[in-house]
């Protein structure tokens, strides 16, 4: 076979079909362009040592960094020719979150492509991705690259039943979901009396969990931890807007607790109206008409995968989405005088729906969208448009836990006002250590983020190293709480979990307090343990996009590891610090502390009030 000739194939249990497509004894240098990790594993293992993987994460980190501006440009103009219809708003494509569509994943990967084929040493001759959608477009640049290309199982190419379906059923069980919230908020609301609002309160937008209320009705705010405190004692009251978040078809409890608290919940079922959540119904047909005329992105043609994001993409977010700017429209007609409009704000399509329908109903009425998280330059999301701000979907004032943080946030526009305020979240961490903390404490600790399949990645590399890691160290898992411990385990493998991991089911502060160094992906909780002095590790993903929090950092303290041999060396440097080292590793901590966070106190709640401190 010809070097520039390419052959794309799909993971399959059976890899009999791609061996026999490379006859002779040749090694065969190949590429995974997808984001599951067991299946880049299955096939890796199947396709045995005559194929030679090609390692592409830090070339994909790379990647990620050059594209992100353009990627965003793009579709700012995709938002200035579609923008004038408010639902556009709320789907997929205009909300950039790499967690609700492939896209920007996606063009990566064609860059990655791209970049590979001017090595000879990486260029791949087998491609195995995910989407059909993506091999189209690999195949469109491949012929305009003059790179002959054949796909293995050619029918895989078109969208199927099974996409289709899975499609109708998110559909579905949205609709499913809706109705059942609203039998449970209409005979909670026959239970209790009704609760009547005042005039000048000030809304609060946060997400509420099973665990947010206790069966009394007491509410614990995990987003907004001292605010509500604050508020009242500066006479205010305040009124919740719960999005609800990990309770499947089970609503009955969260909104009998809602209605028996003390706290003032907005319950969206008491507002909206019929044609309310028909509107919302009746969107994915609209999403399944719509047409879409997209430039070339960096010159590569990306139509197909756009048609593809049209099925494979959640459509959950944008009818929920739509629930939301309804209710607030309604809202404005039902006599609600809100003073100040405060959003947990991750600019998700929830997030632009809420700050649309404050801005019609309530036009007067100050928006300041709250950051108290860390942000990745790669979650592009998170970070305001300039798009965005011409259409005024974006909050009057940007709250971040530092003045850092208000530069990192204006990324992509300045048209913005941002403050520092108190990091409510993060207020533990000017807290001076325990006199007999275990400064003996022999752990690296594994701080997991939020999705499954990235813990098992970390813990599937971590478990190749263990022959390597001495006896005496212990591996503590600190997972996230979005999950179990039992879903961990399951998922890892049961059979399979080694007898060094040690699941850790205290707090992270009390974690910290034993370990010599941190393991971490994707997680804020890494931010935390380097102010602590802690020694960061950032275990960068194989074939996905990374978060990682202090990318820019430059400092000893991190370092970013993309293969279990660059993992080996930092963990053999990080456990032979000398005391001299540990101190400085201290001081260190203390300045990205400054660097990143804002201690609570007066002053700082004081811009929760709508008071800007800084610009």
């Amino acid at each position: 076979m010809k070097k520039n000739h390419i052959i794309l194939a799909f993971p399959c249990n059976d890899t009999t079909h791609i061996k026999k497509a490379f006859p002779g004894n040749e090694t065969i240098p190949w590429v995974y362009l997808g984001q599951d990790f067991f299946k880049r594993r299955n096939m890796a293992r199947d396709l045995g040592d005559r194929f030679s993987h090609i390692n592409i994460a830090r070339l994909h980190d790379q990647v990620a960094a050059d594209l992100r501006i353009s990627y965003v440009r793009w579709v700012d103009n995709l938002n200035r020719l579609h923008g004038n219809d408010i639902e556009w708003w709320f789907g997929s494509i205009s909300s950039r979150n790499p967690y609700h569509n492939n896209i920007f994943q996606y063009c990566c990967y064609l860059e990655i492509l791209e970049r590979l084929q001017i090595n000879d040493d990486k260029r791949p001759m087998l491609v195995v991705l995910e989407s059909p959608g993506l091999a189209r477009a690999i195949m469109k640049w491949a012929d305009g690259k003059n790179i002959a290309n054949d796909i293995i199982h050619k029918s895989r190419l078109e969208i199927g039943f099974s996409e289709s379906s899975i499609f109708f059923l998110r559909w579905g069980k949205f609709i499913i979901i809706a109705i059942m919230r609203w039998i449970a908020a209409y005979i909670t609301g026959k239970m209790f009396e009704s609760k009547k609002f005042k005039d000048m309160v000030v809304i609060l937008d946060t997400f509420v969990h099973d665990y947010s209320l206790n069966e009394d009705g007491t509410f614990k705010d995990r987003y907004f931890p001292y605010l509500h405190e604050y508020l009242s004692k500066k006479g205010k009251t305040v009124v919740v807007h719960p999005v609800l978040v990990g309770f499947n078809y089970n609503y009955f409890s969260i909104y009998k607790k809602m209605r028996k608290s003390k706290t003032n919940f907005i319950m969206k079922e008491d507002f909206l109206h019929f044609s309310d959540y028909l509107s919302a119904f009746i969107y994915p047909l609209k999403v399944l008409w719509q047409k879409i005329k997209a430039p070339l992105f960096q010159g590569f043609d990306i139509s197909d995968i756009l048609k593809e994001e049209r099925i494979e993409n959640p459509v959950t977010p944008a009818l929920e989405a739509i629930l939301i700017y309804r209710l607030f429209l309604r809202l404005g007609t039902s006599g609600l005088r809100p003073e100040l409009i405060i959003d947990w704000y991750e600019n998700q399509v929830i997030d632009k729906a809420l700050i649309a329908g404050v801005r019609k109903a309530f036009p007067t009425v100050k928006i300041i969208g709250v950051q108290m998280f860390i942000h990745s330059f790669n979650l592009i999301s998170q970070f305001p448009s300039q798009s965005e701000a011409e259409a005024n979907i974006i909050p009057h004032l940007l709250l971040e836990t530092s003045r850092y943080q208000c530069q990192r946030v204006k990324s992509f526009t300045e048209a913005i006002s941002c403050s520092s305020a108190a990091a409510l979240r993060y207020s533990h961490i000017f807290d001076e250590p325990e006199k007999n903390q275990a400064q003996e404490a022999k752990s690296i600790l594994a701080l997991l983020p939020f999705t499954i399949d990235e813990s098992v990645e970390i813990l599937e590399t971590l478990k190749e190293i263990l022959e390597v890691i001495r006896d005496d160290i212990r591996i503590l898992i600190k997972g996230h709480p979005d999950y179990t411990s039992e879903e961990l385990i399951n998922s890892f493998g049961e059979k399979i979990w080694p007898d060094r991991f040690e699941i850790y089911r205290g707090t992270l502060s009390e974690v910290l307090n034993h370990a010599l160094l941190v393991i971490s992906s994707n997680s804020s909780s890494m931010v935390e343990a380097a102010t602590k002095g802690i020694p960061v590790i950032f275990l960068g993903r194989q074939t996905a996009i990374n978060y990682n929090m202090l990318q820019d950092s430059k400092i000893d303290i991190v370092t970013e590891c993309f293969s279990t041999s660059e993992l080996v060396i930092a963990i053999e440097k990080y456990l032979n610090l000398t005391p001299t080292e540990k101190t400085k590793y201290k001081e260190m901590g203390k300045k990205l502390r400054d660097l990143f966070f804002t201690p609570v106190n007066e002053e700082t709640l004081l811009p929760f009030l709508g008071i800007e401190k800084d610009r």
